[in-house]
């Protein structure tokens, strides 16, 4: 992959996390970094399905009713019925996602399941780690001015048809590739489909259309001492925050990459998960949450506004092509579809005595799969 010559770094030189605490600098390697369930989408030369002007000058959705100026009440009403149930008239040089609400569809069903799709890990199988509710799968992001097309499976292949996909980031990346797979490897047969699974590199290979969907481990992005083994203590860990070639190493001839990190840079020792961001001040973080929170414009402490706008805008100054969709907030709504109680930790599935003890064991980071994850992979199919 050809990427326009970044500036001059500095010195080589090592920190640690202790060292930031939420201070990190502001370089674009750094910064392009620090996002939370931010996508970033770098595409090549070669790749002609954005155009550079649909990336470096994003605009809000236009107005339906600005669009429709046919004089006649009943065209003007026919087209705006029309324009409603096109799902699939959708642009993104005109239509951000990002503002909108959750609405609960009981005819949406999920494209796989955690029993029928073999990808998934055991930490977000949650209905088959005993999760009772199904309501959290049938939620689905409706933005206000534009309609988000479906994600179909095949035309997703089509267009990845010949060329290498890569997402490359944390856990939560890692949710969104396997994510990915799922909603598209039920439609290929099991003779014309592979998966290589790695402790860096993980590659699903569609034969048929000579493409790959592959994650790649890295944490940070630039390189740590805990990129291979995780060094769970973070005043132990180091970064070379200047550092990127040992990964990318691994992501050069990609036609697409997903990048994704932000729970490895927050500030402090302790993640802010808890209940008291929507208004449960009884309740044990994300534990037995069964809807969104509904309050427009919610969001929750933990996110850094000030640093996602800080990225937004140096991706905007970027030459290389990169589109930048910020999920933070759709994803903050989502307090129900948490992998909770129903997960795994070290590789075993929580105890019945872990369960009763949600404040202490629930997982309120990762997303149960079907779920969060595949709303990002609509949007991010949507752009494609």
């Amino acid at each position: 992959m050809s990427l326009a010559p970044p500036p001059p770094p500095p010195p080589p030189s090592t920190v640690s996390m202790k060292q930031y605490r939420g201070k990190l600098p502001l370089s674009i390697i750094t910064v392009a970094v620090c996002c939370l369930a931010l996508i970033a989408l770098l595409y090549t030369e070669r790749l002609s399905l954005l155009s550079s002007s649909s990336i470096f000058r994003p605009k809000s959705c236009s107005k339906r009713a600005s669009v429709l100026k046919s004089k006649d009440k009943t065209a003007e009403d026919n087209a705006y019925n029309t324009e409603i149930d096109d799902r699939f008239d959708f642009d993104p040089e005109e239509c951000s996602v990002v503002n909108g609400k959750w609405v609960f569809n009981s005819s949406i069903k999920p494209l796989y399941s955690d029993r029928a799709c073999p990808y998934l890990d055991r930490q977000v199988s949650c209905v088959k780690n005993g999760r009772p509710d199904s309501d959290y799968r049938h939620w689905e992001w409706q933005p206000e001015d534009c309609t988000l097309p479906r994600f179909n499976p095949e035309l997703a292949l089509k267009k990845l048809r010949n060329k290498r996909l890569l997402f490359v980031g944390d856990s939560l990346q890692r949710g969104q590739w396997q994510s990915f797979v799922c909603m598209v490897e039920f439609i290929i047969p099991e003779d014309k489909k592979s998966m290589k699974r790695g402790r860096a590199l993980s590659v699903f290979k569609a034969k048929e259309y000579n493409a790959t969907i592959e994650f790649y481990w890295a944490p940070f992005l630039v390189e740590s001492n805990t990129d291979e083994k995780i060094i769970g203590d973070p005043k132990k860990r180091i970064l070379k925050v200047d550092t990127v070639a040992k990964h990318a190493k691994h992501w050069l001839g990609v036609d697409i990459l997903v990048f994704n990190t932000y729970v490895w840079w927050m500030s402090g020792i302790r993640l802010k998960t808890f209940s008291k961001d929507w208004g449960n001040k009884d309740g044990l973080k994300c534990y037995n949450e069964t809807k969104p929170v509904m309050k427009k414009k919610h969001w929750g402490s933990g996110s850094d506004k000030r640093m996602m706008s800080v990225v937004a805008d140096i991706v905007h100054k970027m030459k290389v092509p990169v589109t930048f969709i910020n999920v933070t907030q759709i994803s903050e709504y989502r307090i129900d579809a948490h992998s909770s109680v129903y997960t795994e930790t070290g590789g075993k599935l929580l105890t019945e005595e872990q369960k009763a003890d949600p404040l202490r064991h629930a997982d309120c980071i990762h997303w149960c799969l079907p779920g969060v994850p595949d709303t990002w992979n609509q949007i991010f199919f949507a752009h494609l």
